[in-house]
């Protein structure tokens, strides 16, 4: 028995933690993060709820996609685990209107004039709309800004 709780004591000597931060981002936004060393790779624990992009070897952006808990491991060179971030995404609730209509629920971003956005959890008629829309709209900019690269 004895042996057995030395292995286990060394064991967890040897395994190295990566050190636990909590962020919290809001959807639809994005925070700088500054890196301690260069990461080698990154992994998001549930790509739907946040996400990342690599802005150099010190800086990444972490994109609040929709609310909702998931996590971020960053690995050094070695492989090693170096940091595991805790992301927690919220609403920005300041400007956002939620309206319900019995069962069913629409969300409104209410910044400038109130108009229907796309929200976990609204009505499915209503998100399958307005996820349309954007979708339209993400496709045109996309093809715009693709005529316009070829044109220079």
């Amino acid at each position: 028995m004895r042996s057995l709780l030395i292995a286990a004591a060394f064991f967890a000597a040897a395994t190295q933690t990566a050190a636990a931060e909590q962020l919290w981002l809001t959807m639809d936004q994005v925070r700088p993060f500054k890196l301690e060393n260069p990461a080698k790779s990154i992994v998001v624990g549930n790509p739907a709820i946040a996400d990342v992009t690599i802005q150099d070897n010190a800086n990444i952006l972490l994109f609040g996609k929709t609310p909702g808990l998931t996590n971020i491991y960053i690995f050094d060179e070695n492989g090693e685990a170096v940091k595991n971030l805790i992301i927690r995404v919220r609403t920005p609730s300041a400007d956002m209107l939620t309206v319900h209509r019995g069962v069913g629920r629409t969300t409104y971003n209410c910044t400038t004039n109130c108009e229907a956005t796309i929200t976990v959890g609204d009505e499915q008629g209503q998100f399958g709309i307005v996820s349309t829309q954007v979708q339209s709209k993400y496709s045109q900019a996309t093809a715009l800004s693709q005529d316009s690269s070829a044109n220079n």
